[in-house]
């Protein structure tokens, strides 16, 4: 400490260097600060997991969050949920959340004690301030395989009254058999314009191989795609996706893809481009 290199980010939490903490140091501060019981919660949970999802940045308030919180220079808040009754206020870089509901004992990643998956995930939908948060932190879960449908519903339950109206929407579009946010884009789209359901996630049999597409109508033989903005990143992708559109057009399916930008700008009118084609 004499020459100067120790800090304190948190009260009573101590960092044998100076300079910026790494993302594990201020994880790691977090949980110490809080003391015992708690866990990485929300989205620093879900990140420790491996999840795609951005670190917390902005200064939301959720319910139940009391105290003052910046994030440092060098990254995001950190997030950590201790059981009610430890009277304990957001400091720092940390936000502190309080539950009623039992913490799950004995489940680490690298030493650190976090929620599950399921736990954080849904965690992070009842505090969302928009629906297609919602959808993405349910399909970030369900595409990387980091829990289940079921695991997310039993969470669900557990919330109780708690439990929103766009988080119950979307578990039902993920038991539909829906996976990204595009896709629920899609079938508002669709119910807006009274298309029937259509099969989701459907494999469709070419020559090349089998594909799946988003929505298909199959007595129809016409399917429906929505394309993120983040598509065809390189010309190889883009070739590839050429060809697998050439290979389900081959067989004989109609396919419409709709960009998700336009999804949410104009669902109704997207919907009723194929509502005369399924009828």
């Amino acid at each position: 400490m004499a020459a100067g290199r120790w800090q304190e980010p948190l009260p009573d939490v101590f960092v044998s260097h100076s300079g910026p903490l790494t993302r594990q140091e201020r994880w790691h501060a977090a949980l110490l600060f809080a003391g015992t019981g708690a866990v990485l919660s929300h989205r620093s949970a879900l990140l420790a997991w491996g999840a795609r999802i951005q670190e917390p940045r902005g200064r939301a308030r959720a319910a139940g969050v009391r105290g003052r919180y910046e994030p440092p220079v060098e990254g995001g808040l950190v997030e950590v949920t201790v059981p009610i009754g430890h009277h304990l206020r957001s400091r720092g870089f940390v936000v502190v959340h309080q539950s009623r509901r039992p913490m799950t004992d004995g489940v680490c990643v690298g030493r650190l004690p976090v929620c599950t998956p399921a736990r954080a995930a849904v965690d992070v939908a009842v505090t969302s301030t928009r629906r297609r948060d919602v959808d993405h932190v349910i399909a970030e879960v369900l595409q990387s395989r980091l829990c289940t449908v079921a695991d997310l519903e039993e969470e669900a339950q557990r919330l109780g009254r708690s439990c929103t109206k766009w988080l119950r929407q979307s578990l039902a579009d993920a038991r539909r058999g829906m996976r990204s946010v595009g896709e629920a884009d899609l079938r508002r789209a669709l119910r807006l314009a009274a298309v029937p359901e259509p099969e989701w996630g459907a494999p469709i049999e070419t020559s090349s191989g089998t594909y799946f597409v988003d929505a298909y109508w199959a007595t129809r033989r016409v399917a429906a795609e929505a394309d993120g903005a983040a598509f065809h990143l390189s010309a190889h992708d883009w070739g590839a996706d050429l060809r697998r559109q050439n290979a389900i057009q081959s067989v004989g399916v109609r396919l419409f893809r709709f960009p998700v930008r336009r999804l949410r700008a104009e669902p109704l009118s997207c919907g009723l481009e194929l509502a005369p084609l399924v009828a």
